[in-house]
């Protein structure tokens, strides 16, 4: 009986450790999605509403060369465009990456019995909308930016470019928020588990 008691602890204790290099995972990339999701914002209001007259009266001041202000200004509009796409794609793989680290939690705590099922599952959900909400901004045609002329297509815009990606960092700390319930439930008294075969 000892035997089988040290055994299932020291299961436990694997599991657990498991658990633990999954928890490391998904809060290293909750920080890179946070990134990217800053990066794309701030690139966005550049190439949406930043004036390109301002950006040629600043590069005149450090250029002497006549006519050399507007071309200043469009590579830096152009690498705000390319930001976003890579903004986009980080994103993407940061949020799939969370997502999987929850949906492996919540198998670990399921094939172990560790408990705290529920919270990892809603972790799950809140991560599974936060990937839905990168979709509608993760392909954008830098081309199209400067196409939002009527009051619907900047509210659209608005909606897709920035509201979205706000939701993603929201849906993606709710998750957190019960990962956090879960992983604390389960370190702070894992309780004796049956072996794989006596369930």
């Amino acid at each position: 009986m000892n035997q089988l008691d040290a055994t299932r602890r020291e299961t436990t204790r694997e599991h657990v450790a498991a658990l633990e290099v999954f928890r490391v995972a998904k809060n290293a990339f909750f920080w890179l999605a946070f990134i990217a999701v800053v990066l794309h914002l701030a690139s966005w209001l550049v190439v949406q509403y930043g004036d390109k007259a301002e950006f040629s009266s600043a590069s005149s001041l450090v250029s002497d060369q006549a006519g050399m202000e507007g071309d200043a200004a469009q590579r830096w509009v152009e690498r705000m465009e390319s930001s976003l796409v890579v903004a986009g794609f980080v994103a993407f793989a940061a949020v799939l990456v969370v997502l999987g680290a929850f949906v492996m939690s919540m198998l670990i705590s399921l094939s172990a019995r560790l408990g705290g099922a529920a919270s990892l599952a809603k972790a799950c959900v809140w991560s599974l909308a936060a990937l839905a909400l990168v979709m509608p901004w993760i392909r954008i045609d830098p081309t199209e930016l400067d196409e939002f002329h009527s009051t619907v297509e900047s509210v659209l815009s608005v909606v897709r470019f920035a509201l979205c990606p706000l939701l993603v960092i929201v849906f993606l700390l709710f998750g957190q928020i019960h990962f956090r319930r879960a992983h604390r439930r389960i370190t702070i008294a894992p309780a004796a588990k049956l072996p794989i075969h006596e369930v």
